[in-house]
């Protein structure tokens, strides 16, 4: 490549990256004619072509090149691209048919021991703030929702937003965009509101009916907007819905009925869904254990079927992250290709061909958290010189469910039920209880009586607790005297070994050089 070509190409780049595709296309439409079967004018042009409405002119032309280069790498690199440019155009049968393409070049590059190169990511600046961490993105979701519902707009946070603020009480950290639902009657009414609010719409492949990004204006976070309709079984279902296509052409999720309810935020009321667990059970399964190789659009479990568009989104992910070198997370996408559709060959054995380039690479295969249905465990404890009995309570209150919470409780609590404080601090406790591996949660912080309430609040199924004598039995009972005899599991007490006695082991026999003293 000359100097004068590589100039011409990094401007065309930098002209593509603040959005002036015009300009750009001035440069590279002359450079395709003068060099029609260079592969780096080719893949600057057929960008510049995808992103500026002019998708129908890159097939033929990506073909040509797919006919010119040589090897297992550049023609998969040029087989994503057809593929793309198909998909765009909603050809998805011929779209399905180049991923697949890409997927066995792929394939054949890891049979011979080689993968593509990881590309660098692009490094943060210094100082740069991420508005997920910071508040800003909350400030403007609660912000966007109250305005909306002071318009009689009824949206409310959804997906990844609300995975977010159920379970950790704040946004997703790792998050890239809002996600907000409105029922389909307001859906004009929302999007209008949306622009005059200073939310800029995002111009998208698709034409989706129900579905629209938005970018702000002066922050530059991302808003997507879904659609909700009632259907006539009961059911809620939103999506990606192509109006005029078949079947296939359709991505449809279902939701069982749920309720909103306004939440009172210090810029207005907002709506907000009730229960909220319906949507996130009905999404995830789990929400409860995060799983950052999770995307919604292809392993939603309330999809109701994993139509041809939905495939090619998938394969076109899969494809594009190998090509990119990264292998967790090409895996990732076979993986979840492959609970969706056991039979998918193509996908199967891609995703051992990963396996072995993961494992020759000495990087660790991902681990997908099944979901199967979650029966969570809680318990209060002292804990205090962290002994055997504690262990054998832990194994037995773990083997009771699917996820143990453990509530260490603080020196004051002690103290006003045993009279004295213990030897180890709270936070020493919370330490010692949270290295052992029967305990998925510590938490230091929850009301004295465990209600019906509380366990629903925080999805737990069993309260259970072991008790030294009849007194301790009564006393624990009545601080849980409300809830169902079903949701209570007591635990024997392991005998011969408490606090009490090791402090009296180590009084008796501290400094002592005889075996007996400590038998």
């Amino acid at each position: 490549m000359t100097e004068k070509l590589k100039r011409a190409l990094q401007r065309a780049q930098e002209l593509m990256a603040t959005g002036n595709l015009n300009e750009a296309a001035k440069i590279l439409d002359p450079l395709k004619h003068e060099h029609p079967l260079s592969p780096e004018v080719a893949k600057l042009w057929c960008a510049m072509a995808m992103r500026s409405e002019r998708t129908k002119e890159v097939p033929a032309y990506a073909a040509s090149i797919y006919d010119h280069v040589q090897g297992d790498f550049p023609k998969a690199r040029w087989a994503q691209i057809r593929g793309a440019a198909s998909f765009l155009l909603l050809d998805l049968t011929t779209a399905h048919a180049h991923f697949t393409s890409t997927i066995h070049h792929l394939t054949l590059l890891a049979k011979s021991g080689k993968a593509p190169a990881k590309k660098k990511q692009a490094e943060e600046q210094a100082g740069t703030e991420n508005i997920f961490t910071s508040g800003k993105a909350e400030q403007l979701l609660w912000v966007t929702c109250a305005a909306l519902a002071s318009q009689g707009i009824p949206a409310f946070p959804f997906a990844g937003t609300l995975l977010g603020l159920v379970r950790n009480g704040h946004l997703l950290e790792f998050d890239k965009d809002l996600d907000i639902a409105v029922w389909m009657e307001s859906w004009e009414a929302c999007c209008q509101a949306l622009e005059k609010m200073g939310w800029s719409r995002v111009s998208m492949g698709f034409n989706y009916s129900n579905y629209r990004d938005y970018v702000h204006s002066e922050i530059g976070v991302t808003l997507d907007l879904c659609g909700l309709e009632h259907r006539s079984d009961h059911k809620i279902v939103g999506g990606f819905s192509l109006p005029d296509y078949p079947g296939e052409y359709q991505r449809v999720s279902v939701f069982p009925e749920f309720d909103l309810i306004k939440r009172n935020t210090e810029y207005g009321n907002a709506w907000f869904p009730h229960p909220p667990e319906k949507i996130l059970t009905a999404f995830y399964g789990d929400w409860r254990t995060p799983n950052p190789y999770w995307d919604t659009v292809v392993s939603a479990l309330n999809l109701e079927k994993f139509t041809l568009l939905v495939r090619c989104y998938a394969y076109y992910r899969l494809t594009q992250r190998w090509l990119s070198g990264d292998l967790i997370k090409a895996w990732s996408y076979a993986h979840q290709i492959a609970l969706k559709d056991p039979d998918d060959v193509t996908v199967l054995r891609s995703r051992q061909w990963l396996e072995r380039a993961i494992s020759y690479l000495r990087q660790d295969i991902p681990s997908w958290p099944r979901n199967r249905p979650q029966k969570r465990v809680y318990t209060r404890m002292v804990a205090d010189l962290f002994h055997e009995g504690h262990v054998n309570f832990l194994r037995e209150a773990r083997a009771l469910g699917t996820h143990l919470t453990v509530c260490v409780v603080p020196d004051t609590r002690v103290l006003e039920n045993k009279g004295k404080l213990p030897v180890m601090p709270q936070a020493e406790r919370a330490a010692v209880v949270s290295a052992c591996k029967y305990v998925d949660a510590v938490i230091t912080e929850s009301p004295v009586h465990t209600t019906p309430k509380f366990m629903e609040k925080h999805g737990f199924a069993i309260y259970t607790f072991a008790c030294a004598s009849e007194k301790e039995r009564i006393e624990k009972y009545k601080l849980c005297a409300t809830l169902p005899s079903h949701m209570i599991k007591e635990i024997d007490y392991t005998p011969g070994i408490s606090t009490s006695d090791l402090v009296r082991r180590i009084l008796d026999g501290a400094g002592s050089t005889n075996l007996e003293s400590i038998d």
